[in-house]
C-alpha cells in the first residue's frame, strides 16, 4: 500500500495564494504527513516571470535555517507562505543533486590531499599520473608504507 501523501497541488496553491491558515486547517493526522523539505524543492522552482523570485525567497526564508524551522511546522508554513506571490504559479520539482563523488580509495585520497580540486579534475589527475606517481605524492603527503599500501591495493 502506497504511503498517503498530501496533495502537492493543493499545497503549492496555498502557497502561491499566501493562504496562511492552510496549515492550521489541516487535521492533526494530515499536519503529520507534512514534509517541508519536499516541500521546498517544488516551491523553489516556478515557470515564468517569478522564477527567480520563488527561488531567491524560498532558499531565504525557508532554506537558510532549515534544520531548526522543520521542528516548528505552523512558523515553516508561514515562511513558505511568505515567499507566494498571490497568484497560482506553475511549480516544477527540483532534483536534489546526487554526489557524483568517487568512493574508492586513490579519490578519497586525492580529494583529502587537494581539497579544493572538483570531481572532474580528481578524475584527471587520476588518469595523468602513474600509480607510482600517486604513491610518491602519498609519500610527500606523510603516508607511511602500509597506508600506502591499503590506498593502492
Amino acid at each position: 500500500m502506497a504511503k498517503e501523501q498530501l496533495p502537492i497541488k493543493e499545497i503549492l496553491r496555498a502557497i502561491d495564494k499566501k493562504d496562511r491558515n492552510w496549515y492550521n486547517n489541516l487535521s492533526p493526522e494530515r499536519k503529520k504527513l507534512f514534509n517541508g523539505w519536499l516541500l521546498m524543492r517544488y516551491a523553489s522552482t516556478v515557470q515564468g516571470k517569478n522564477e527567480q523570485h520563488y527561488l531567491y525567497f524560498t532558499n531565504l526564508l525557508v532554506n537558510q535555517d532549515f534544520t531548526d524551522t522543520s521542528k516548528h511546522p505552523e512558523l515553516l508554513w508561514l515562511l513558505f507562505t511568505a515567499a507566494g506571490v498571490g497568484s497560482v504559479q506553475t511549480h516544477n520539482y527540483l532534483k536534489p543533486p546526487t554526489s557524483s563523488r568517487k568512493k574508492d580509495k586513490v579519490s578519497l585520497f586525492l580529494q583529502e590531499a587537494y581539497p579544493l580540486l572538483k570531481n572532474d579534475e580528481i578524475g584527471l589527475l587520476k588518469k595523468l599520473n602513474t600509480t607510482n606517481d600517486l604513491k610518491e605524492l602519498a609519500r610527500t603527503h606523510g603516508y607511511d608504507d602500509k597506508a600506502i599500501k591499503e590506498i593502492f591495493k
